[in-house]
């Protein structure tokens, strides 16, 4: 099923119209976007608003899903590899949807492939590389802080099978450590984007939900957003008594694990889960402000809709993301695993009034460099430069 893009993220009639990115032609390239799903996470959901934003800068957009999991809405043609997974998922299943994603390339005549995929398995991206995309201009992207997530371990493993490869990733900070780590040298550091003319409108308070709140949002995987940490850290604030509660959105295995934890510290009635929700604008633009607590990121969405709703953050300084984000005008940063600092924080912000009505004043002004507007020339420039190459 083809999602359509809603909004003003149609940007060929809006956006692209503007003449910072008149200057900038699209080659006749097709541009397969690999992605393991389309729904549940930050990174899925900046891959789809990509999808959008090449389409309507002129490029044939293919979006290949390795599984079944189509969530947010993209542009473009979808390739549903997960359509051909059964049940037992074995090495002949794998193999038939290997055959069929090459088969697929060929036949689209594509041009460039970004790989969002996770790579952890060596064998698998070596046959991968060996085996399918020879022929293609290929860009791996890394869209986290946890490299084990994107470089298959031995490092040295990594660095034989990524030596010449086209990396792409969201910081400085992120190219920096890469470069340390594995001394790769084509890096192209290209931001998370967002559409912030999509949010300049009033959102209403969802009817569930009951106000004030702060909110959380993310994948509940254990040892990421630390959900369990937040938790806890909200219980010992002074935001329960002052009848404040905290919302999560997202999914994952961790939830009947947290939902317990809050019964445990007698905070379940203020600690309400929401589960995956696809347009997530009303409950961030309604917030007191968000909180990020992560043991790592990349460079996190959920801070840029915070702030293009113009609602403050409090977001501990984890590698990479929000330092890049927040500026002491628009949140604030703490130090990362600095929990009674995050208490500190969130006790301070729910308190002060002024000081959230001045950082939401100054949020979406803060991000403006992340607009499509300013994003998508950046990409631009890097395609037409690959496919000259």
């Amino acid at each position: 099923m083809l999602y359509s893009p809603t909004k003003r993220i149609l940007i060929n009639a809006l956006h692209l119209k503007r003449k910072d990115t008149q200057t900038l032609k699209p080659k006749p390239q097709n541009i397969c976007i690999l992605v393991e799903s389309l729904a549940g996470g930050g990174a899925e959901r900046s891959a789809a608003l990509l999808t959008q934003m090449l389409t309507a800068a002129g490029y044939a957009v293919h979006l290949v899903t390795i599984t079944d999991k189509i969530g947010y809405e993209f542009s473009g043609r979808l390739y549903n590899l997960g359509k051909y997974k059964n049940a037992t998922n074995g090495i002949f299943n794998k193999l038939k949807r290997f055959q069929h994603f090459k088969k697929y390339l060929h036949e689209q005549n594509i041009d460039i492939v970004l790989d969002f995929r996770m790579r952890r398995n060596a064998l698998k991206e070596y046959c991968i590389q060996r085996y399918l995309y020879p022929g293609y201009k290929v860009v791996f992207m890394v869209r986290s802080a946890n490299f084990g997530y994107y470089f298959p371990k031995p490092d040295f493993v990594a660095k034989r099978l990524f030596k010449n490869a086209e990396l792409c990733v969201l910081t400085e900070a992120m190219k920096q450590s890469i470069e340390q780590c594995f001394d790769f040298k084509k890096i192209k550091v290209l931001p998370n984007a967002i559409d912030v003319s999509a949010y300049q409108q009033e959102f209403a308070l969802p009817k569930d939900m009951l106000w004030p709140y702060i909110l959380a949002s993310g994948r509940l995987q254990k040892g990421v957003k630390q959900f369990d940490k937040l938790i806890e850290t909200y219980a010992k604030s002074e935001l329960p008594k002052l009848g404040i509660d905290l919302y999560i959105l997202g999914q994952g295995e961790m939830l009947s694990g947290l939902q317990q934890l809050a019964e445990d510290l007698k905070i379940a009635d203020k600690v309400i889960f929401k589960g995956f929700v696809k347009h997530p604008e009303p409950y961030f633009a309604n917030a007191l402000f968000s909180v990020l607590c992560s043991a790592f990121e990349g460079f996190p969405r959920v801070i840029l809709e915070s702030l293009a709703c113009g609602t403050p953050v409090i977001a501990t300084d984890c590698p990479t993301g929000p330092r890049e984000l927040l500026n002491g005008t628009n949140g604030i940063l703490v130090p990362h695993q600095d929990f009674d600092a995050l208490r500190q924080a969130m006790n301070k912000l729910a308190l002060d009034e002024p000081t959230r009505n001045r950082f939401k004043a100054a949020s979406q002004k803060s991000i403006r460099k992340f607009d499509i507007t300013q994003v998508t020339p950046q990409w631009q420039s890097y395609l037409n430069a690959l496919y000259d190459d």
